[in-house]
């Protein structure tokens, strides 16, 4: 049993309440969905109930009545901010160190963990050099050996690919029988039909809405549509497409000829020429582990690589002249702020502007991104899918000819993804052009002008209807 009655927390040195008189109750055993828009304190809740707010996170907090299990699982939308220690193999033996499990037997249960989760690596493997699914995997192993009775699932498969993402859930699905279940989920088509309830919260952190999946859909479909929130019928409402008027240009800006990116020895990509022009909303797919990101670093000269790189016929090398022209939002937007507060971040980027006109460009760039109630806040201090329109916000702001997104919408309610889209093509007809790394088939479909993907360490150009 998981309880909360009359619960009001808040950030330091805010006024608003993220909850002010919450209740809550789920039953043992349930499996409960929690839908809401970005920001209205799914996340948070979570880290009440599981224990980590207080213990872990010191927020100011007060109830009537709190009834937890602190010897949960959880798997975090950050993989990062679970890991303890440097190694594949010390990250899981850890876990089982806790519950006393005697040394000869760690190898086969770590071994069968992984297999689980299908996370093809070497146990002693740096954590650190792994892509963000395969992070995530590796977090959802963890989850698997603790063997916990409750599990608090947030965006658990965010970083993964669509195949990924089903096998992951089929998996989980099949440990979960009699484990009360709480999750926050964008991908919803996986588990609609397998749990009990789903409660939808508004802006406020209220719910407003209680019923189980079907009747949830019949009777509050044009509130989850309100609120942002994914469903079947969600994209019936995004952005049209903008057809790209790049066709009359000639002339390259960015090539990469004779490339190959590597991971210490082993060798991700391949590529003959990978050429960019302005005008262009380019999407870049591939299995987890494949190397999208590797390429986005590369093309930032921030890891090495081996190949001739060009920006207007100008040989580029160094990081100081790539960042003349590119700006890379990463995958752990954290990885990137650099200011104490939430406005000073989108202003900094400003700084050719003269001073009123800079102020002037943040409030409204912060206003369409539902930014401007946190603008005060700490970067830190946000929530998952605040953090993300804030490191995108940054890259907006910034006068770049390439603008790199490494999963942007990941963990973005329907609302702020739609936004964001919408930002993307306004900027690709000004002639900015826009690479996204995305498992999302509905944008790549949608609005992908070109579609590399990455395919047997080769880098390919697709045509026609993508499936990711």
């Amino acid at each position: 049993m998981l309880t909360a009655k009359n619960l009001r927390l808040k950030y330091p040195n805010t006024d608003h309440k993220i909850f002010d008189g919450l209740d809550i109750n789920i039953k043992t055993g349930e499996k409960v969905l929690l839908l809401g828009p970005s920001g209205s304190g799914k996340s948070t809740l979570l880290n009440v109930l599981s224990g980590i707010v207080p213990d872990l996170i010191e927020l100011p907090m007060k109830y009537d009545q709190l009834e937890i299990d602190t010897h949960s699982g959880v798997i975090f939308q950050d993989p990062d901010s679970q890991f303890c220690m440097p190694k594949v193999h010390e990250e899981l033996a850890f876990i089982l160190e806790n519950q006393q499990v005697p040394r000869a037997e760690m190898d086969a249960k770590i071994s069968s963990a992984l297999k689980a989760v299908d996370l093809h690596v070497n146990p002693h493997q740096f954590i650190s050099q792994l892509s963000g699914g395969m992070k995530q995997k590796l977090a959802i192993a963890e989850t698997l050996l603790q063997n916990a009775q409750t599990l608090f699932l947030d965006e658990p498969t965010a970083m993964l690919d669509e195949s990924a993402t089903q096998e992951l859930w089929t998996k989980i699905k099949a440990l979960w029988q009699d484990k009360t279940v709480l999750i926050v989920e964008h991908k919803v088509a996986h588990i609609w039909e397998h749990i009990d309830r789903v409660l939808l919260f508004n802006y406020e952190g209220k719910i407003i809405a209680d019923a189980p999946p079907q009747m949830m859909l019949q009777q509050y479909e044009d509130l989850l549509t309100e609120y942002g929130v994914w469903h079947p019928n969600a994209w019936s409402h995004a952005p049209k497409a903008i057809l790209s008027n790049n066709d009359t240009v000639q002339q390259e800006l960015f090539t990469f000829i004779n490339g190959e990116i590597k991971r210490g020895a082993k060798t991700l990509i391949t590529i003959d020429k990978m050429s960019i022009k302005p005008s262009e909303f380019i999407t870049i797919t591939g299995p987890n582990g494949s190397g999208k990101t590797s390429l986005l670093e590369s093309i930032m000269q921030l890891i090495k690589y081996h190949g001739d790189m060009y920006i207007n016929d100008k040989r580029i090398k160094k990081i100081k002249n790539m960042a003349q022209y590119s700006y890379l939002v990463y995958q752990n937007p954290e990885l990137q702020f650099i200011t104490n507060s939430v406005y000073d971040e989108v202003l900094l980027q400003f700084n050719k502007s003269d001073n009123a006109n800079a102020k002037r460009k943040t409030k409204e760039l912060l206003q369409t991104l539902s930014l401007e109630h946190v603008m005060t806040q700490h970067p830190y201090e946000l929530s998952m899918g605040q953090k993300r329109r804030l490191s995108v916000a940054t890259a907006l702001s910034a006068e770049a000819d390439i603008i790199l997104l490494d999963e942007p919408t990941f963990g973005l309610d329907s609302h702020n993804t739609f936004n964001l889209i919408s930002l993307f093509q306004q900027r690709v007809t000004e002639g900015q052009t826009v690479i996204m790394v995305t498992h999302d088939a509905e944008i790549i479909n949608r609005y992908a002008t070109r579609r590399l993907h990455i395919e047997q360490q080769q880098l390919i150009e697709l045509s026609g209807e993508t499936h990711v």
